[in-house]
C-alpha cells in the first residue's frame, strides 16, 4: 500500500470500494486510462505496486495511464482484475441515453 495513506478499516476499504465502482458505472464514457488510475488510486497502490499485483511492467501502466500508450484488451483485463472488472463495449446510443438520464 502507498505510505502515504494511513491503514484503512475491512469497512473504509468496502465503502471505498463501493463507491470507486458508483463512479465508474455513474460515468460509463470515461477512457481505459482514466478508469484504470482511479481503480489503482482507489486501492491506495503505487504504479510499481499496482503493476505487479496485475502482472504488466510498471513502465507500461505508468505510459498506459498518461494515454502515452494504448493496451492490449488482454492488458486492460489484467489491469481491471483486481477490482473484478470487465471491459465493456457502449455504443453511441447508449452513452447518449445514459446522458439524457442526468
Amino acid at each position: 500500500m502507498d505510505k502515504r495513506f494511513a491503514a484503512q478499516t475491512k469497512r473504509e476499504e468496502i465503502e471505498a470500494r463501493r463507491a470507486l465502482l458508483d463512479d465508474i458505472d455513474a460515468h460509463p464514457s470515461r477512457t481505459i486510462p482514466e478508469v484504470i488510475r482511479l481503480v489503482r488510486t482507489a486501492l491506495r497502490l503505487t504504479i510499481p505496486e499496482y503493476a505487479k499485483l496485475c502482472g504488466v511492467s510498471a513502465r507500461g501502466l505508468q505510459d498506459i495511464e498518461r494515454g502515452v500508450r494504448s493496451p492490449t484488451l488482454d492488458t486492460v483485463a489484467k489491469l481491471l482484475r483486481p477490482m473484478g472488472l470487465r471491459a465493456g463495449v457502449f455504443t453511441r446510443q447508449a452513452i447518449e441515453r445514459i446522458e439524457e438520464k442526468k
